[in-house]
């Protein structure tokens, strides 16, 4: 069982619960639902995606229509962009046209069954773009029902929805079953399948173990939801995915770390993260020194910066080695300038080598002296500076450096 890699993944959202169609009732829910949602993917107690790996889509009003091209041209980033996980949520209304064909309605969509394949979005075309993704994981979480506007054989439809439903390679999560509509309470915050998978990601459960797989949720959610007189949710198309987490269990306690409490303390969570890279568990490693970081660590953003970089993800290492510089960590700083260095912006250098100095990093200082006098140099003999540039090692010598330096505070 294992969490995704924030890194490698990315959700797309779409939600849409005002209608121009007097024959597709408003489901004011939806706007919460895709909120909330984000909020839980991209929190550390959550799958921890960054914000820009999570794209919500959605609309309240006739002035501000989905675009199915836009919609679309989002979609094939993401399955382009995801290598881990690629998991994509719709909550709105599903419709069936007189073909068959499964619709997601959007702003403008007609209820009208001729017109539904002219306005919608068509399944196939989000099924598709999900077969061909090439993450390891693909998700696809459906909120919506397919029926009551359809054919008149109500067991035809049901085969039909559900054999479109099963999207290869994908694991497919419905609300309800194909023949039974999914649940909206009228004045509820969010409707009823999204509202119970989000307190079950926010609050965990007794019944479940460190993580909250995909097989875990559906199995909570089948138990609560029919409890509740809400349809049976589905799930299809499983296999190994199953035992892929969306969560860590929030009512799972782990000794001395808090991580899944929700009660995590930062500093724990850095003792932590060294225990695990020192007994060789680098994914949980990389998960405490994340939720540190996000709790605004600066040791934990370095030491995250440091493991990104050996696992070859320089943009994110680099992302977080800036935080960390910034949030106050001398060895991060260090390590910045000479980044700045290496690239030629000598000026952000003098500004980092001097702080990291200042902070008592001894070879920040003689990084520092050494291009000072190197910039003096240049300045005397009248040379561009790509004749003379000669920086520190880069990044290979970085973690001998934080090694040696004698600063073993935090922020």
């Amino acid at each position: 069982m294992r969490l995704p890699d924030p890194s490698r993944s990315r959700a797309l959202l779409l939600g849409f619960g005002t209608f121009t169609d007097p024959g597709l009732p408003d489901l004011p829910a939806v706007r919460n639902n895709i909120d909330d949602l984000a909020r839980a993917f991209t929190s550390p107690w959550g799958t921890a995606l960054p914000d820009e790996h999570c794209v919500r889509e959605r609309s309240e009003g006739a002035a501000d229509l989905a675009d199915p091209a836009v919609i679309g041209s989002r979609l094939v980033a993401a399955a382009d962009e995801a290598e881990d996980l690629l998991l994509v949520y719709y909550a709105g209304h599903g419709l069936v046209g007189p073909d068959g064909e499964l619709y997601l309605s959007l702003p403008a969509t007609s209820s009208n069954p001729s017109l539904v394949a002219w306005t919608g979005l068509p399944f196939a075309l989000l099924r598709r773009t999900l077969a061909n993704a090439r993450a390891h994981n693909r998700v696809l979480i459906l909120d919506c029902c397919f029926s009551g506007l359809a054919v008149d054989a109500m067991t035809t439809t049901t085969s039909v929805v559900a054999g479109q439903l099963t999207v290869s390679g994908t694991c497919t999560l419905a609300s309800s079953p194909a023949n039974r509509p999914s649940s909206a309470p009228v004045g509820a915050r969010h409707t009823a399948y999204t509202g119970e998978l989000l307190h079950l990601l926010q609050h965990g459960t007794d019944d479940a173990t460190e993580f909250l797989t995909l097989q875990t949720i559906h199995d909570h959610l089948v138990r609560a939801l029919p409890s509740k007189g809400h349809p049976r949710p589905e799930l299809r198309n499983t296999q190994t995915i199953g035992r892929l987490a969306l969560a860590r269990n929030r009512a799972h306690s782990h000794a001395g770390s808090g991580i899944g409490s929700g009660t995590g303390d930062p500093a724990a969570l850095v003792g932590e993260g060294h225990r695990m890279e020192r007994l060789g568990d680098t994914e949980r490693a990389m998960r405490c020194y994340r939720e540190a970081a996000n709790a605004g660590r600066a040791e934990a953003m370095w030491k995250l910066a440091q493991m990104l970089e050996r696992e070859g993800n320089r943009a994110q290492a680099g992302l977080w080695r800036s935080k960390a510089a910034e949030a106050g960590d001398p060895t991060a700083m260090h390590a910045v300038g000479v980044s700045a260095w290496h690239t030629g912006n000598l000026a952000a250098a003098r500004r980092w080598l001097g702080k990291a100095a200042e902070a008592g990093v001894a070879e920040a200082a003689d990084d520092l002296n050494r291009l000072l006098r190197q910039s003096g140099r240049e300045r005397r003999e009248g040379q561009p500076q790509s004749q003379q540039f000669q920086a520190p090692g880069w990044p290979e010598d970085w973690e001998q450096q934080s090694k040696g330096s004698t600063w073993s505070g935090s922020s």
